[in-house]
């Protein structure tokens, strides 16, 4: 997957959707009157039911940031636990918010029961403490800011500075990482300033509930491809094969890939370079043609399934494949290199330290025959990868 489709996949669609669910919902604010009070009580189940999940899978960071909009909720809308005169606190809040928002966006996600709350809470607490220090410092200054800003921006300049160093920063670090937790902190700190910042563009029911609603998914996302994906190679999973199992028609075939020598190689140069080697054949068979979709069956192994097509169909697909693969030139570093000084590195700058290998697959396939279960045309198809690997590797049998 290249950088720019994987920043468009985790970064900028989930922006775009949540942009695009926003503009909906408030075309549609004429119809809120009618579902007001299901709307106000939304965020009391969300969140501490987006709490409860983040925790259990140990997305801490979405799981403090719950926790902080709850309790916001509750300070600003039940009579039970508000604070008099609250508003006047607004940007100390709205800045300790953000601090923390901008903080968290930098940090890892660890245990929420570990000794790391610790840390996680007393960051929290210097955030609003800076906010806090801010505020007094910039009413105490001297030197005065005269800018004018649109009216539709209630904040002085004072308050935006810091929001756009935090928002900027932010959004740095979410294109960066590109990832759905990351994306998430980005989508928070944006519905978090625009509450401050505009007149009430979306009710603070649903902001909360939408932003529940994308932890929920989050965790739920990632959850799908930890279960559904190989963490190494970013193939599809054996449980992700047996998945597409069940969606399968009558006509189909199997091909079993495995990488020849493989284990020889690992013990030449070591499992960190073993793992390269992985990473670059799943690249090469994740581009299969003819509608193949693979997967990593496991070790140095590979399926790829053809739904609706027969060998003869697929052969010239799987050709180029092993073709790919035979020809590309894996480069490696020399291990001695690492242990260099400067100096000696200096010394023999003018000397080659990489070395450029080949590896090869074998491929076995099979046709699905009727009253045949998936696993017996599966074994057909390893038989078939048996008897290229005696007849000499690199090649295909049927």
């Amino acid at each position: 997957m290249s950088a720019f489709y994987h920043r468009c996949r985790y970064f900028l669609l989930p922006l775009f959707a949540t942009g695009l669910s926003l503009v909906i919902i408030q075309l549609s604010q004429s119809r809120f009157p009618a579902w007001q009070e299901i709307i106000e009580s939304l965020p009391y189940w969300l969140l501490p039911i987006g709490i409860v999940i983040t925790t259990q899978f140990n997305r801490s960071r979405l799981a403090y940031l719950a926790t902080l909009l709850l309790a916001y909720y509750l300070l600003t809308t039940d009579p039970r636990f508000a604070i008099k005169n609250l508003q006047q606190y607004s940007e100390i809040i709205l800045l300790g918010g953000t601090f923390t928002i901008t903080w968290f966006a930098f940090i890892k996600d660890r245990g929420l029961l570990s000794l790391h709350s610790l840390v996680r809470i007393l960051g929290i607490i210097l955030s609003f403490t800076a906010a806090f220090g801010w505020l007094w410092a910039n009413a105490h200054s001297k030197v005065k800011f005269d800018i004018d800003l649109p009216d539709f921006i209630t904040m002085e300049i004072r308050i935006l500075i810091p929001l756009t160093l935090c928002a900027l920063l932010v959004c740095l670090r979410g294109i960066w990482l590109s990832n759905l937790a990351s994306t998430a902190i980005v989508i928070t700190l944006a519905l978090w300033t625009i509450h401050f910042l505009l007149p009430n563009p979306l009710p603070i029911a649903v902001s909360t509930s939408v932003l529940a609603v994308i932890y929920l998914l989050t965790v739920l996302t990632d959850s799908y491809f930890l279960a559904y994906r190989d963490e190494l190679t970013g193939l599809a999973s054996r449980r992700a094969l047996y998945t597409l199992v069940l969606s399968l028609s009558r006509k189909y075939c199997v091909a079993m890939l495995d990488i020849d020598h493989f284990k020889k190689f690992n013990d030449t140069y070591g499992h960190d370079v073993g793992d390269q080697v992985l990473k670059l054949v799943a690249s090469k068979i994740a581009e299969v043609a003819g509608g193949g979709k693979a997967f990593r069956y496991g070790g140095e192994e590979f399926t790829i399934v053809f739904s609706r097509k027969d060998t003869s169909s697929i052969l010239i697909h799987l050709e180029e494949v092993l073709t790919n693969i035979e020809n590309y030139s894996i480069t490696i570093r020399d291990e001695k290199r690492k242990k260099q000084t400067k100096k000696q590195r200096s010394t023999a700058q003018g000397k080659s330290h990489k070395k450029t290998v080949n590896v090869t697959i074998s491929i076995g396939v099979a046709d699905h025959q009727s009253n045949e279960a998936f696993d017996q045309t599966m074994k057909r198809a390893d038989l078939a990868l048996y008897r290229a690997k005696k007849k000499g590797r690199n090649q295909i049998c049927v």
